[in-house]
């Protein structure tokens, strides 16, 4: 019999110490993003895009751009670096700011930001980093601030239009918003969208390097975020949603890649590889808040 009680003894010390070391370690980000991530292991059969040219990519919104809420803060950023890094292509993401666990993480998104906060920051980040690819995705707190949401057409074509004027040898990805389940916003997205895609089409015509990324599922197309991709906040994706949208940008880095739009960045000192190198990039920041502030 008092075996038994040290053996009682002993599990129940060995479940107490379970308990302490499950309840006091922080969630591990990798292995719950890696768990989350479809095909995240998979090395993908395609070639690089454009012969493996290096691209520098500068993501421009505001909290979607960021991954807000999702894990690590990575949202599609981290999922895209990962896949085009897979397909040969050296990747450096740049920008003023940096958010998400991940290294490379710099990014040109700010919270809230409506288009024409944006264009100010980026007339301070794009002359000097001069990025060869720009993903857009803003526009959605122009409709939850209501911020004359019925030219957001002309602000969004004059933002793409000065991304091209700053960074000429930049490739511009305009993406339409996502749904909201917020009834009382949704019908302000659909009309965003609306003009995100007259925009695009616009600009397309007058032969400019631009394509137009579909997130919106009313459009019919699949693997497009539905309401229920939408976290509870009503604004941002959950994780699977984020990963759709790296999925739909991929789908038109290979278009514009085919279009013949994508050209070499521009050799300023930069790294190809943003793992590699942030020196240059904290330099052309430096230089670029002091020469151009933000208005205020």
């Amino acid at each position: 019999m008092p075996s038994i009680y040290r053996l009682a003894g002993v599990s129940a010390v060995a479940l107490v110490l379970i308990i302490v070391v499950f309840f006091t370690n922080t969630v591990d980000v990798d292995y719950q993003w890696h768990r989350l991530a479809p095909g995240k292991n998979k090395i993908s059969e395609d070639g690089p895009v454009a012969g493996g040219m290096p691209l520098r990519i500068m993501f421009l919104g505001a909290s979607v751009t960021r991954g807000e809420v999702s894990t690590g803060d990575r949202g599609y950023r981290k999922y895209l670096r990962d896949k085009l890094t897979a397909m040969g292509n050296p990747v450096n993401f740049v920008g003023f700011n940096r958010f998400g666990d991940f290294p490379d993480n710099d990014v040109e998104g700010y919270g809230s930001n409506r288009i024409r906060q944006l264009r100010d920051h980026a007339e301070q980040a794009v002359p000097y980093l001069q990025p060869n690819l720009v993903l857009i995705q803003v526009g959605t707190s122009d409709c939850f601030q209501n911020d004359d949401t019925i030219h957001i057409l002309k602000r969004m074509r004059e933002l793409v239009e000065y991304l091209i004027e700053a960074s000429p040898r930049a490739t511009v990805i305009l993406s339409t918003l996502l749904t909201t389940p917020d009834l009382t916003f949704e019908d302000c997205m659909k009309g965003a969208n609306a003009q995100i895609r007259q925009a695009a089409t616009d600009l397309l015509r007058e032969g400019k390097p631009v394509a137009m990324a579909e997130m919106h599922y009313d459009q019919g197309l699949p693997g497009r975020p539905m309401p229920s991709d939408i976290g509870n906040d009503r604004i941002h994706p959950t994780d699977e949603g984020y990963f759709m949208m790296g999925e739909i940008f991929l789908e038109k880095i290979r278009e514009v890649e085919e279009k013949g739009f994508l050209k070499y960045p521009v050799k300023n000192g930069i790294a190809d590889d943003g793992d590699a190198s942030r020196e240059v990039e904290d330099q052309l920041k430096e230089k670029g808040e002091k020469e151009h502030p933000l208005k205020v």
